[in-house]
């Protein structure tokens, strides 16, 4: 009883950072059992994992496959499921568990983060969340299993469908093989329902919940069809996988990609534009990417996935957004207009503070990186901060850092990740709800800028 009392006292914000870190606890205690693994594992490496896994990103400590036991496998693939279910799923069973006992202010908090989706019942969306979660998840681990039961018998060919068609689809990147996907670089009916898996986990729910009504509405324009932020999400979407596949062909063409045929290396630069913006699976060794084309994946990690998705990063909007504000600045426009709509100031005061906070958080957990730990790789700078953007985006790439890092580095990109996964939402929740309306105007001064 009086644990439900203090947790009823709290905010929604603070009942989700303390769920999500009692899931990561319970996780790391899991990880610790003796039958979790082959050889034993370390508390921080424990926690490392759980970390990893709960805030889908895909950084390992120790090898998978090799390390832990079929228990301590199952153990990351619950975690993953469940921490990847979203922080939306759980925002929304929030408000709808605790909906009478909210706040005025809460009540309205969690109306200016959903605005679009008000007349959607929250628990027919809760319900159809789960329901395509095991649809997707379940198709993808059937086209899966075809080709791995060529390779494997028929128990382990399942474990190894199901496992990479969960952590696909809830952009993980956590892999049962060694070399992640690479062994499979070059078959198409592997490669592309992780893709698909990646790219509609990534795309958020309420997209998906849109999707489905297509066929039935031919009739309607296409604005009718789909709401402002589903439109806004699918082409900043489109645009970000064709930029990042033609960038990564272009850079890598006569490089990492030479002794594959075309087709091939149009696969592989698809593939990695679609993974390196959250699902940290691969099929090239980043190590050996040119510097340009990392640089580009440390930009598409940052940005990450859509808002209401798995996926982590500053979201497709907030890039879609700012980009729009400059269009908008240089025609000379006082507002930001979409398909004959305004776009409200508070969602693009919003969009800046969440890219500027997040830009300044990379910067000091990267120099953190850097000051308590001396690696002693090729290229130590670029490492250190493709793995914290990495781990900021809940990506799980990296270029051999992850190998490297003392316990006092793994703790550090633990807070990366927590605060990567959470991070976000919480701050425009924040932001959301410490909203005051004001009628005091004061007097307006200029200083010189530029």
């Amino acid at each position: 009883m009086l644990i439900k009392k203090i947790f009823q006292r709290l905010s929604p914000i603070q009942k989700v950072l303390l769920s999500f870190i009692a899931l990561i606890l319970f996780g790391s205690v899991l990880l610790l059992l003796p039958v979790s693994t082959h050889h034993g594992i370390t508390f921080v490496d424990a926690l490392f994992t759980s970390t990893s896994a709960v805030c889908v990103t895909g950084l390992i400590v120790l090898d998978t496959p090799v390390d832990f036991t079929v228990f301590g496998i199952s153990v990351i693939l619950l975690l993953v499921q469940f921490g990847g279910l979203g922080i939306m799923t759980f925002s929304l069973g929030l408000l709808s568990m605790f909906a009478n006992n909210l706040s005025l202010k809460w009540r309205f908090t969690f109306q200016g983060l959903y605005s679009d989706f008000r007349a959607i019942p929250i628990r027919s969306l809760l319900k159809r969340i789960v329901l395509y979660t095991f649809i997707i998840e379940s198709v993808i681990a059937a086209v899966l299993f075809t080709q791995f039961i060529r390779d494997f018998s028929f128990l382990p060919a399942l474990g190894h469908a199901v496992f990479h068609a969960v952590s696909a689809f809830c952009n993980a990147g956590f892999s049962t093989f060694s070399d992640s996907l690479i062994g499979y670089g070059n078959n198409p009916l592997v490669i592309l329902p992780v893709s698909m898996g990646v790219i509609l986990g990534g795309l958020g729910f309420i997209v998906l919940y849109e999707l489905r009504r297509y066929p039935f509405l031919r009739n309607s324009s296409w604005n009718s069809r789909l709401s402002l932020h589903s439109r806004f999400v699918l082409i900043i979407t489109a645009i970000l996988i064709l930029s990042g596949t033609a960038g990564f062909l272009v850079l890598e063409w006569n490089y990492s990609l030479r002794t594959m045929p075309i087709w091939e290396r149009i696969q592989a630069s698809f593939f990695q534009s679609i993974t390196c913006r959250t699902a940290g699976f691969n099929t090239v060794d980043i190590s050996l990417l040119r510097q340009n084309t990392l640089y580009m994946m440390i930009v598409l990690m940052f940005i990450g996935g859509s808002p209401g998705s798995i996926a982590g990063g500053i979201k497709t909007t907030t890039v879609g957004v700012m980009a729009m504000l400059i269009y908008s600045k240089f025609k000379g426009a006082r507002q930001i207009v979409l398909w004959n709509r305004g776009l409200d100031h508070d969602t693009v005061d919003r969009c800046t503070t969440l890219i500027i906070l997040s830009m300044v958080f990379v910067i000091i957990a990267s120099f953190a990186v850097l000051t308590i730990h001396d690696f002693d790789i090729h290229n130590s700078f670029l490492s250190a901060v493709f793995e914290v953007v990495s781990a900021f985006g809940t990506v799980g790439l990296t270029m051999g850092a992850t190998g490297h890092l003392s316990q006092e580095g793994k703790i550090l990109i633990c807070i990366v990740m927590f605060i990567g996964r959470l991070g976000p939402l919480t701050l425009i929740m924040a932001l959301t709800s410490m909203k005051k309306d004001i009628n005091i105007e004061y007097p307006e001064e200029h200083i010189m800028i530029g």
